[in-house]
């Protein structure tokens, strides 16, 4: 249950400027860090993680007047099986089994790679992440997020570049090398399934049923910041909404789409949002997650 929607500090409120919206965001998050707790005293040791809603109306007035904010509020976050292993994985640098995690391609696409010399366990490379040179010792190489693989097959969002930004595909018959450990958690994907779990994500949780792909508000790159010696770092993404669309859930990925379609990654976080929003064309939704780590300190 989330215990956020019984503090009346975080009931949802509409017809706000921009600003108050952003302020409450502020001062909930200098509480968090300045107390050394959060909202309504939560005591709770070690990882967790809360995320902020906001929508602010465009021009089509469908659900409120344009260019005001709804503060949807605060939610808590559940972090699943997986999501757990993926922080061990990550800190760790886990060493991934099967054969060797570096050798060179015999099929190569936008989305995936190939090495029918490998005997990789099915689903174990799931996080990590895949590195290769495009064509020459000059350019630059490229990364993808894994997210499925197979026994010689690994799916991928897509090649990136060093910023995140699409790559080249590399040519086939290229090297390639799979880090130890985890990539980072940075996507962020949607969905208005309302799952039959009583807390909405489970310790079995791995996807997000019937995740959004369409009405602007497919799994996207959110933005990070963290301030050194602080104890948060946040995530935060804005998406624009190109036809109606409701909200109920998110979760927090390792990878974006394949091709434009849900193919995996690690959700580490998922969380019901303490409001659902309801989008018309041209409203804009807001999502500002924020991951408190144990401060510094025994």
């Amino acid at each position: 249950m989330n215990l956020l929607r019984w503090l009346h500090r975080n009931d949802p409120r509409a017809g706000l400027r921009q600003e108050e919206v952003l302020d409450r965001i502020e001062e909930d998050l200098r509480t968090s860090i300045g107390r050394g707790r959060f909202m309504g005293d939560r005591l709770e040791p070690g990882v967790h993680s809360f995320l902020h809603a906001m929508v602010v109306r465009g021009d089509s007035g469908a659900y409120g007047k344009p260019g005001t904010a709804e503060d949807l509020g605060w939610s808590h976050n559940y972090r699943p099986d997986a999501g757990m292993d993926w922080l061990h994985r990550t800190m760790g640098g886990y060493i991934f089994a099967g054969t060797s995690n570096y050798g060179t391609t015999t099929s190569i696409s936008a989305t995936s790679l190939t090495d029918t010399g490998k005997t990789w366990t099915t689903d174990d490379l799931i996080g990590a992440r895949v590195y290769m040179p495009v064509t020459g010792v000059t350019t630059q190489p490229v990364y993808g997020n894994i997210l499925d693989n197979t026994g010689t097959v690994i799916t991928i969002d897509q090649w990136n570049k060093y910023d995140d930004t699409a790559g080249t595909t590399p040519a086939n018959g290229n090297a390639y090398v799979i880090t130890n450990g985890c990539g980072p958690a940075r996507f962020i994907g949607l969905t208005n399934e309302q799952a039959s779990h009583p807390n909405e994500v489970g310790a079995s949780t791995t996807t997000l049923t019937t995740e959004i792909t369409t009405n602007g508000l497919a799994r996207a790159l959110a933005t990070f910041a963290h301030t050194a010696t602080q104890e948060t770092y946040t995530l935060v993404k804005q998406w624009t909404a190109t036809g109606s669309q409701s909200v109920h859930r998110a979760g927090n990925f390792t990878g974006g789409l394949s091709g434009g379609s849900v193919a995996g990654g690690v959700m580490v976080a998922g969380t019901c949002l303490n409001q659902d929003a309801t989008l018309g064309v041209n409203d804009t939704l807001q999502v500002t997650w924020t991951w408190t780590l144990p401060n510094q300190g025994s």
